[in-house]
């Protein structure tokens, strides 16, 4: 599935997704007391665009939209004309945010954030060497996971990789990020060799997913919402909103408070899977 596309986030929020006032000037057929304007390119217009004009009331919103065309379309108002013509029509709107913000946003916040909450990689495998504090025991994890492969693992004191230190003498549990040291190659039981000491071990693999799972991509689509509503919230304000003729109330916590919160919860479930364990 990979990454959510600014595109795939704009249809998500296309009955909340509000930031600078926007107005597209149409011409149409009504018919009084009929809510279905027709004649119009509808090809920009989505349910919930307020509609001013000769013939239209006040407080006028899209409906639906019927027919698709850019010349020939159709939409329902939610509420009849009361004159008949071709009237001029205002639609005016809130646009979404631009693709360069999505972009932006998705590679140097989300993304990062994620792998770390994670401790993986949704943005292709990634190689690091770490080091790490022996336990003493059979058992090491990793800071990362899932692991692709183990390239190399030995003591940072000692010169030579020991036998028992290499790759090959090691069960890799991979999808939680564990070392298991196989005791003379049998895997039924295990030998203690990672001594105790501070930064004594260094590891070499590659860990992470080629392509990001579809859950995760849909948590990060929902956090994506979250921020953007977040950004549509600081440009128009919170609280309400009123203008000519139209005043809503978003709540004593401001705009989109609800639905962002409801979409942090929504995406931290999908990644709850992809967070648990924890590295040495």
């Amino acid at each position: 599935m990979g990454f959510p596309a600014p595109a795939d986030v704009r249809a998500f929020l296309q009955n909340y997704g509000l930031d600078l006032k926007s107005t597209l000037t149409l011409q149409g057929t009504t018919a009084v007391g009929s809510a279905i304007v027709t004649g119009l390119d509808t090809t920009g217009l989505r349910p919930w665009m307020y509609v001013a004009g000769t013939g239209i009331q006040k407080n006028t919103q899209i409906a639906s939209v019927d027919i698709v065309d850019p010349t020939n379309g159709q939409i329902t108002l939610n509420a009849p004309a009361t004159a008949a013509g071709s009237p001029t029509l205002t639609i005016t709107y809130y646009s979404v945010l631009g693709d360069d913000w999505y972009t932006d946003v998705l590679n140097k916040e989300i993304i990062p954030i994620v792998n770390r909450m994670t401790r993986q990689s949704f943005n292709g495998i990634q190689t690091v060497t770490e080091y790490y504090d022996g336990t003493g025991s059979s058992v090491l994890s990793l800071r990362r996971r899932p692991i692709v492969a183990l390239l190399n693992l030995s003591y940072t004191n000692v010169d030579s990789t020991l036998y028992y230190l290499s790759p090959m003498a090691m069960q890799v549990i991979a999808d939680e990020g564990v070392l298991k040291a196989k005791a003379n190659f049998n895997e039924s039981t295990y030998s203690p060799v990672f001594w105790k000491g501070q930064k004594n071990l260094r590891v070499t693999y590659s860990y992470g997913w080629a392509t990001c799972p579809d859950d995760v991509s849909q948590a990060i689509k929902y956090i994506l919402a979250s921020l953007a509503l977040t950004q549509v919230a600081n440009f128009t304000g919170g609280g309400n909103l009123s203008a000519q003729g139209y005043s809503r109330d978003f709540g004593k916590n401001g705009r989109y408070t609800d639905l962002r919160s409801s979409l942090v919860h929504r995406a931290y479930a999908l990644l709850r899977n992809y967070a648990s364990g924890a590295g040495s």
